[in-house]
Formats: C-alpha cells, structure tokens, sequence
C-alpha cells in the first residue's frame, strides 16, 4: 500500500499487478483472492497520510482544513489493516461466493 502514498491508485494496480499476480498464482494463492488483497490493499495507501488521493479528495469536498482530515483517518486505516489481516488468514472470506476457480 505504500505505492498509493505518492501514485495514483489505478497507477499502482497497472504497474504492481501484472508483476505479484503471476507470483502469487505460482505459490498457490487464488487468483481471486489476490485482486481482493491487491484492492484492499490500494485502498488503504489511497488513505494514508500524507499524500494519499482520498484524504485530499475529502478535503475538496467537505472544505475542511489537512489536519482535521488526516485526524479522522486512523480508525479508517486501523480497520482496513484489520480486514487485510482478516483476508489473509482465512482467505473463505473473500472466496465463500465465489466457484473454485482453479
């Protein structure tokens, strides 16, 4: 997530994809649950100080000062970093809809 600090999300997703997805796929990893991290994962960069593009796009919307934004981002983050913890550990959560794609 570290990427989506300084570059656009969907930069990120183009350039880092096509490199960890065929790695993960090799080392059994279901090429579902690899998009579900990878997303997960872009999302919590997206809203990381400092430079994440959603805390500035909340201070566009709500006209509200940096600090106050960057304050109410650590539950955010905080929960984000739980579901990715989450995902790993017990990857039927994001595969329980989804048919074996193997």
């Amino acid at each position: 997530f570290i990427g989506c600090m300084f570059v656009d999300p969907i930069v990120v997703i183009l350039i880092l994809t096509p490199i960890f997805h065929p790695i993960a796929v090799g080392a059994g990893i279901d090429p579902v649950l690899v998009g579900t991290i990878v997303t997960l994962q872009v999302a919590i960069g997206s809203a990381t100080p400092p430079f994440g593009c959603d805390i500035f796009t909340a201070i566009a919307v709500f006209r509200k000062p940096y600090l106050e934004v960057i304050r109410g981002t650590p539950p955010f983050i905080a929960m984000l970093l739980l579901s990715a913890a989450l995902l790993i550990l017990f990857p039927e959560i994001a595969l329980f809809l989804v048919p074996d794609s193997r």
